[in-house]
């Protein structure tokens, strides 16, 4: 692994595990063993490590929940391996909340880029949505749009959730809930 791939994974663990304000570049260059002239050659700038982070992230995500979802797939099936994908992530010993609401939290008056990553991401998880419910007979483009929102909203709330108690006894109750707002007409 190259030293610009270290430092992504060493800011990326730190800023996961403390927020993005509370973890300064000394702190980065001294976990991962590399000076700060290397860090700013790399990355120009604290902000600049963090969207790399944030880009890096969302592709590793795309990648990931693409991997669970395939196109021979029921929209009830995808919907519950989205559930299933979530539950799993909130399972890991590194699970600390969304990095990307995070981000809009710390950045969204102070640094357009990092917000409009983390927007960016959110953009793109509702399309996901929106591909998923639309894969279904009874398919209604105004309707998907309002449940694209309901599931939206739904699985961020899981994730807030999720952040601050254990919720994963409550799995089939979250695919029970999913199931039903995709059915449901608005």
């Amino acid at each position: 692994m190259g030293t610009k791939e270290h430092i992504l994974n060493i800011a990326e663990s730190l800023f996961n595990a403390n927020g993005y304000t509370a973890v300064g570049v000394d702190l980065i260059r001294d976990t991962a063993g590399v000076s700060k002239t290397s860090m700013y050659r790399h990355f120009g700038s604290k902000n600049k490590l963090i969207l790399a982070v944030l880009v890096r992230r969302h592709l590793r995500f795309e990648d990931k929940l693409g991997g669970v979802i395939s196109s021979e797939m029921s929209m009830e099936q995808k919907l519950d391996a989205l559930i299933d994908w979530h539950f799993k992530w909130f399972s890991a010993e590194d699970f600390h909340g969304c990095m990307f609401m995070h981000a809009m939290a710390e950045f969204k008056e102070s640094d357009d880029a990092i917000a409009d990553s983390a927007s960016m991401h959110k953009k793109w998880f509702k399309w996901l949505i929106k591909e998923i419910i639309s894969n279904n007979p009874d398919y209604d483009e105004q309707l998907t749009e309002s449940k694209a929102e309901s599931i939206m909203t739904f699985i961020e709330g899981m994730i807030v959730r999720a952040e601050f108690d254990d919720i994963t006894s409550f799995r089939p109750i979250y695919r029970f809930s999913i199931q039903t707002l995709s059915k449901t007409e608005f």
